[in-house]
């Protein structure tokens, strides 16, 4: 079990050295501050979504259990 877990390691690397190289051609010519700015956009992005929904989940009002009107049977 262990060898072939090492195989499938070993093919999986192997598999993803042979498609960087042609992918290092397509992006060579590209500034890598440009990809910062993006990942950097993207985890605002991520964060400022996770904020509201946890703001609306938080600021959600449950009346079901409220009982303003209890009236009691007279014996």
């Amino acid at each position: 079990m262990k060898t072939s877990l090492i195989l499938i390691v070993a093919l999986l690397l192997n598999t993803s050295l042979l498609l960087a190289e042609p992918m290092l051609v397509l992006i060579k010519g590209i500034n890598p501050w440009l990809f910062i700015g993006i990942e950097c956009f993207l985890i605002l992005g991520y964060l400022g979504n996770k904020f509201l929904n946890d703001f609306s989940k938080a600021m959600e009002i449950n009346l079901g259990t409220l009982e303003i009107f209890v009236y009691k049977k007279r014996r």
